[in-house]
């Protein structure tokens, strides 16, 4: 049996918390890494472990949002957070959005990030949308060639307006 074959993926819990976090801290490094400003800024760090607890319920409380974990050996190694969007166009088909997708510094480039994302696309295919979109910011080349070899395509100019970092 392959590394790869014995991933897990199943729905967080919460005593998934500590390793979402420490995931979700590494995801603000690599993004405080391709910025063009310097250092770690706090806006990009994950919640405190005693607000992530009540952010966790409620986002588990949301029957169309899936919080998914690659699991292996016991070892949480990846995330990705997948909402299913209810839709009034394309014939009424939801579309998805995949938000928060994070692989293990240390075991990256090990197939993780592939049955995370496989994953996502078999439920997102299983609720009838007819697309699915993420982001990323532009520097991270690393990731941009990932998902180009998943299928996807930067086929759009994205925007982002954030409100919680003060103006430059």
């Amino acid at each position: 049996m392959t590394a790869e074959s014995a991933i897990e993926i199943r729905s967080a819990t919460e005593s998934d918390l500590p390793g979402l976090l420490r995931l979700y801290c590494q995801l603000a490094e690599d993004s405080a890494r391709v910025s063009a400003r310097s250092g770690l800024h706090a806006e990009a760090l994950p919640a405190s472990p005693e607000d992530a607890v009540a952010i966790f319920h409620e986002a588990q409380a949301d029957p169309r949002r899936e919080l998914l974990v690659a699991v292996l050996n016991g070892h949480l190694l990846g995330t990705a957070d997948l909402v299913i969007v209810p839709n009034l166009t394309h014939g009424g088909k939801p579309w998805a959005i995949v938000e928060n997708v994070a692989v293990d510094a240390s075991t990256r480039r090990t197939g993780i990030g592939t049955r995370l994302m496989l994953e996502v696309e078999r439920r997102i295919k299983l609720a009838g949308c007819y697309k699915v979109q993420l982001l990323t910011r532009k520097q991270r080349h690393v990731a941009h060639a990932f998902y180009e070899a998943l299928g996807f395509e930067a086929s759009a100019e994205g925007f982002r307006r954030y409100f919680d970092t003060p103006p430059a």
